[in-house]
């Protein structure tokens, strides 16, 4: 067993130590972008526990009985740690993201609040969309009473020059702001509330897609159903099954270029039985499977 935790066990480095083509997981612990239910700082610690489950000494790939496959082979995956809050956190995770994709690598950033997300995008310098997954726009106009940093954050995303489109997944609740999807819509973003997309499928993101442009998929764990991630900061009912999520990330990076991913809000302190975290370091580990596949070696 490996003396500090990272993913899955993988070799923790230092960003001079950075390999081209290779996945990089990067943890921000922190939480002041959310005003409500603390806990989320514990994340990322929480998500490399849960996934060492899947550890095994001299680990190069895992075994899926769904396909009578082997996976993960030829990956190579990396672990920086967690960047701490030392003032600069917000330039320190675009200056991060930028030098593990500047050498054709793939971030995956464990947070953390959702706010970090701005920064990570702000880090690409092609021209981008984005795939929302999330019970909530986080469109809210900045003048709204109760707006919080995490709230807002797929405006400020969508005001970045080289984002052409933000494709908002799996929306639902009474928290969400209706003058914020309004607003979204009229700037040509995508949005697909639960229940439509429950009916549609996986088919109804591909279309709202722009065909061959990149994509940065950020995924705020309350998307999922509450029965299978109650450790979340926001739970929302009637959300996503595990299996849809699984699938349209798997189909998104089938059609389209990767280039990010954050996972975010995920709370252990409501996570009773450690199941969020589970489910959460699974669902990362199956889109390495998908995702990864073109880092591999």
């Amino acid at each position: 067993m490996p003396k500090e935790i990272t993913f899955l066990g993988s070799q923790k480095i230092t960003i001079a130590e950075i390999m081209p083509r290779s996945v990089i997981f990067v943890g921000v612990p922190t939480e002041k972008g959310s005003f409500f239910r603390k806990g989320i700082a514990r994340a990322p610690l929480e998500i490399r526990r849960a996934s060492m489950r899947y550890y095994y000494k001299g680990m190069d790939c895992l075994y899926d009985p769904n396909y009578d496959d082997y996976f993960l082979t030829g990956l190579k995956i990396f672990d920086l740690g967690d960047l701490i809050d030392n003032g600069r956190l917000e330039s320190e995770i675009t200056n991060t993201i930028r030098k593990i994709s500047g050498v054709k690598s793939l971030p995956i950033i464990l947070g953390g609040d959702h706010s970090i997300s701005y920064f990570a995008v702000a880090a690409f310098l092609e021209k981008i969309q984005i795939l929302h997954l999330d019970a909530h726009a986080d469109f809210q106009r900045y003048d709204e009473s109760d707006a919080a940093p995490c709230g807002v954050v797929m405006r400020k995303i969508s005001g970045l020059k080289n984002v052409l489109r933000v494709c908002h997944v799996g929306i639902r609740g009474y928290l969400n702001s209706g003058q914020g999807i309004h607003d979204s819509i009229r700037m040509e973003n995508c949005f697909l509330p639960s229940d439509l997309l429950i009916k549609n499928g996986v088919g109804a993101v591909l279309e709202n897609l722009i065909p061959k442009l990149p994509v940065y998929i950020s995924f705020d764990t309350d998307v999922l159903d509450p029965s299978i991630c109650p450790g979340t900061t926001v739970p929302e009912m009637s959300g996503l099954s595990y299996s849809l999520c699984r699938e349209i990330i798997s189909a998104v990076a089938k059609n389209f270029r990767v280039l990010g991913l954050d996972f975010v809000e995920m709370n252990p302190r409501f996570d009773q039985n450690k199941i969020s975290s589970f489910c959460v370091s699974q669902l990362i580990i199956d889109s390495l499977a998908s995702v990864g596949l073109s880092f591999a070696s």
